[in-house]
């Protein structure tokens, strides 16, 4: 058995090496530096994937829930705006994303209407423009958000799928 001495690599971490071997540090620190950013790297993604909303309806669903008072009232000051503006922000969040690029085309409406200068005329145009642009968006979101959270969007009434009845359903032969 070979004695062992103390050593110190590069990056200051104590190592123990065998007697007579420089050539045994030099590969063992490298050892342990590559050991060590691996490590690290796995941490970092570990905890990035613990610290990311996730996208799933569920989810979603849930952060809609409790957001549903504050986006279907209609604000009546620049504080309610900002706090509309916050709720969608948390929705584009955690939507899925079948209806994220929705959710984010009305957020932005909202951060351009709270941005809107009244008395310049190309101000209020831009904000016409995107409100017609951003018609289709909101009714998407809303069919996305009534069919997955049975919920409708507009006025945060729960909505029922219609169910089949006998006279709906059509009569087969056999």
């Amino acid at each position: 058995m070979h004695p062992q001495r103390a050593g110190t690599c590069e990056n200051g971490t104590a190592m123990k090496l065998l007697t007579g071997g420089v050539h045994d540090q030099a590969g063992r620190c490298r050892k342990s530096s590559a050991r060590s950013a691996c490590v690290g790297t796995l941490l970092a993604v570990l905890l990035a994937s613990c610290a990311s909303t996730p996208r799933t309806a569920t989810n979603f669903c849930r952060v809609l829930a409790d957001r549903l008072d504050g986006i279907t009232q209609t604000p009546t000051s620049s504080a309610q705006v900002q706090e509309l503006i916050g709720h969608y922000d948390r929705l584009v969040e955690v939507a899925p994303i079948e209806v994220e690029d929705d959710l984010a085309t009305i957020r932005n409406l909202f951060v351009l209407a709270s941005e809107v200068d009244v008395t310049d005329a190309a101000s209020v145009q831009a904000v016409a423009d995107a409100s017609y642009a951003a018609e289709r968006a909101a009714d998407d979101a809303g069919v996305y958000v009534g069919a997955t959270c049975g919920v409708d969007l507009s006025n945060g009434f729960a909505v029922q799928a219609p169910t089949p009845t006998p006279e709906t359903i059509p009569a087969t032969t056999p």
